[in-house]
């Protein structure tokens, strides 16, 4: 029997086809290729029903990780659910494994990813890192697109405004 090298597998990306991801992936195990669906916890709401949901992070997309061999190549695109492998329109182009293992880091061990809470006017936070490192504030105003706050510190008896990354904030 020939021994596998684990160096010589590959991640990809598999289009599958509309809400097909899961069924793809099904059928893709069952040919012994690895296949990794990130999922997002979402609200919902319809009325007054509220619930929660777990949808595809990439929808319409799955990792698939395989040695990129003609059959196995061809075994993949062939399986039902899969439209394509991306890749330059011949070859499947490998993604870097640092990114499946900071998809698979941000799980955690509930095994789907939560987005962070939004920060909201008027919340408490205290600065994890930088100038004004364990100092505490209040959200003036939400997080724009660039995704930078706008807090108010009390300094010297005197309130301050200043625009920071959310990222070096903890809600507390």
């Amino acid at each position: 029997m020939e021994s596998v090298d684990a160096a010589s597998f590959s991640w990809f990306v598999a289009q599958t086809s509309g809400r097909a991801e899961q069924r793809a992936c099904d059928f893709l195990n069952q040919k012994a290729v690895t296949t990794y669906l990130p999922r997002l916890l979402v609200h919902r709401r319809h009325g007054s029903r509220r619930w929660q949901a777990l949808e595809p992070l990439f929808p319409g997309y799955v990792f698939v990780q395989f040695e990129p061999r003609p059959h196995n190549i061809y075994r993949v695109r062939w399986t039902p659910g899969v439209v394509r492998l991306l890749g330059d329109g011949e070859l499947p182009i490998p993604i870097s494994d640092e990114v499946v293992g900071y998809l698979q880091g941000r799980e955690g061990r509930q095994g789907f990813i939560v987005p962070r809470q939004p920060l909201v006017p008027g919340q408490r936070v205290r600065f994890k890192s930088g100038p004004f490192s364990m100092l505490e504030g209040i959200i003036e105003r939400p997080a724009t697109r660039v995704d930078r706050v706008r807090v108010l510190l009390s300094l010297v008896n005197t309130t301050v405004a200043v625009e920071v990354d959310a990222d070096v904030l903890d809600v507390g």
